[in-house]
């Protein structure tokens, strides 16, 4: 891999860092946002929420939308759809404000991640170059789902709620600098019209399923969630029923029959969900049971942040020795035996003997779990539809964190009630459960997937729409 190219996957991987940040750093920042701008504690979610539902419905549609219109385009413009909400959000002065805001943020970000991670498994033939990319890829953004709690409390702290987004400005417009000049459009071919009336009815689908789970999470199964969950089972059917007619689908459902696709969407989707849920019970015993302050409870989890971190790259690597199939399924049992070490949390616990130890365990299955997954998923995919590829594999990560949250904060209050510590041991009992379900999947990942890289150069070194200077 030439230094062009290796600058190229760094900037992409640096612009998908600070987009999943923003999923988590508005956590800490609530009580300030809340006091400021006098939030109603039942909008204080929508907060949250108004970023993860556009982020997560539009992942595909903005992935294949990409693969048709060009990569570039839709890079550049994602960066500076969010560059300028973040703007709007951190001058925000009334609650609607920053909700539309946080939503236009959200619509950034699937268009640039989907395409970023497009762009890196489109332009580099499977084998050792994209496998150092996918692990780079997979270490921040890991890395930048725990980083968010550190750096929300520092930002929150020391400079003020609005920080938290006026500090993707910077970064943004550096990003941005940076791929103007890396990234570029292929020659333009004729490409097929981009499905609408799909994208339109998969976005709805996946829109109503996020706030669904979101408020399944918050008050049970009220009237809210199952009206937004029989509206996005309506739409998803539609969505099913409108592909299957359509000469050029938004996703072609063959992708799935692709046996690393299939079963890399299956084991993220409850990895995403039960690592997400683990991490907000452990927030939650840090904040309400050992009684952290914000800041330590960021700092509190700068350790698996750095493991992972150092972890993922070295994982791609030996996934060209070993397979993916080994080194996913060493990862989540990894993943299962630290929840299951964590299920033992005391009620006068502490850090050190009963927090770390725990955490050192997810630290290591993460590292070694997410780097496979990523290359499994785009493992045989065509050049032309890595972009949908892409969008799938994040949707996946993104509805399986809200599911995995929804339905084990549930079991936690079910059967905690006001024992919490006894409730935060049942949902991670269940986070257990669902990484031990994620292994099984992987086992029937075929043994030879991801260990041997490709001899033969690709028949276009680049994704259609997109190039990367060498």
């Amino acid at each position: 891999m030439g230094p062009r190219a290796r600058w190229t996957v760094i900037a992409l991987c640096a612009a998908q860092f600070m987009l999943i940040l923003d999923v988590v750093i508005i956590n800490v920042a609530v009580p300030s946002i809340r006091r400021d701008l006098g939030l109603l504690d039942s909008r204080v979610q929508l907060t949250a929420a108004a970023y993860t539902v556009t982020f997560g419905s539009l992942l595909i549609v903005c992935g294949r939308a990409g693969d048709l219109l060009g990569r570039r385009r839709m890079l550049l413009g994602g960066l500076a759809v969010f560059v300028v909400a973040s703007l709007v959000a951190g001058a925000a002065q009334s609650d609607w404000q920053l909700f539309a805001a946080r939503g236009l943020q959200g619509v950034g970000a699937a268009m640039v991640s989907a395409n970023a991670l497009a762009a890196i498994t489109a332009s580099l033939a499977e084998g050792p170059e994209r496998n150092w990319a996918l692990g780079l890829w997979a270490g921040v953004g890991s890395a930048g789902a725990i980083a968010g709690q550190l750096v929300g409390g520092a930002v929150t702290q020391f400079l003020g709620w609005r920080w938290i987004f006026f500090i993707n400005v910077p970064i943004g417009l550096a990003v941005v600098a940076a791929l103007t000049l890396l990234v570029h459009d292929a020659p333009g071919k004729e490409r097929p019209r981009m499905d609408l009336a799909g994208g339109l009815l998969l976005a709805g689908g996946l829109a109503a399923a996020i706030l669904a789970l979101t408020w399944l999470g918050e008050d049970g199964a009220g009237v809210r969630s199952l009206a937004a969950a029989t509206a996005a089972a309506a739409l998803l059917a539609a969505f099913a029923i409108v592909e299957r007619r359509q000469p050029a689908p938004l996703l072609r459902f063959a992708l799935l029959r692709l046996p690393g696709v299939r079963a890399a969407n299956a084991t993220l989707l409850l990895n995403a969900g039960a690592l997400g849920a683990t991490l907000f019970f452990l927030t939650l015993y840090l904040q309400v049971v050992l009684g952290y302050p914000p800041l330590a409870v960021g700092a509190a989890f700068a350790p698996i942040t750095l493991l992972i971190l150092l972890l993922s790259p070295r994982a791609a690597k030996l996934t060209g020795r070993f397979g993916v199939r080994s080194l996913l399924t060493t990862g989540l049992a990894l993943l299962a035996a630290g929840a299951l070490l964590l299920a033992r949390l005391p009620s006068g616990g502490g850090y050190w003997t009963d927090v770390l130890p725990g955490m050192l365990l997810l630290a290591f299955g993460s590292g070694l779990a997410y780097a496979p997954t990523y290359i499994a998923a785009s493992s045989g995919v065509p050049a032309q539809e890595q972009g949908a590829a892409s969008g799938l594999v994040n949707s996946s990560q993104e509805v399986g964190a809200a599911v995995g949250l929804a339905a084990l904060a549930l079991v936690a209050s079910g059967i905690g009630g006001s024992a919490l510590v006894e409730g935060y041991r049942a949902g991670l009992v269940g986070a257990a459960a669902m990484f031990a379900v994620a292994a099984a999947i992987a086992v029937t990942i075929p043994r030879a997937l991801g260990r041997a890289p490709v001899t033969e150069p690709p028949a276009q070194p680049v994704v259609e729409g997109e190039a990367v200077r060498r």
